[in-house]
């Protein structure tokens, strides 16, 4: 992506070339499409061991992806900015941040639950 992104740049420099860019576009399959709001989001973990090989899995299931990204943001800005909450410096996992269980909690509130279960 980067190689291309690089080698295009120059092409689409000028405002026509963007224009018709953009026309050309509008014309693909799906183009005009919103977001389904009957979408679910679906995510599976692999926890594995050093030698890859798997230790865990789980799945989760929520609302469509659109609306969950946003949720899971605002729930992890406001446990951040929260009275009292201690995290570790630097860049971290959101396991490492906020720990696994209030992590669950996060994902919970954000409507996620495991595929198995029924929300809650």
């Amino acid at each position: 992506m980067q190689i291309a992104a690089t080698l295009t740049a120059p092409l689409l420099r000028p405002a026509s070339a963007r224009a018709t860019v953009t026309r050309l576009s509008q014309r693909l399959p799906g183009s005009a499409r919103d977001p389904d709001s009957k979408g679910r989001s679906l995510v599976i973990a692999i926890a594995r061991d050093p030698s890859g090989a798997p230790l865990a899995t789980t799945a989760l299931t929520g609302p469509e992806p659109y609306q969950t990204t946003p949720s899971l943001i605002a729930w992890g800005a406001l446990h951040t900015a929260a009275l009292g909450a201690t995290l570790p410096a630097g860049v971290h996992g959101p396991i490492a941040a906020f720990g696994l269980d209030t992590l669950r909690h996060g994902a919970t509130e954000s409507g996620l639950h495991e595929a198995d279960d029924p929300p809650g």
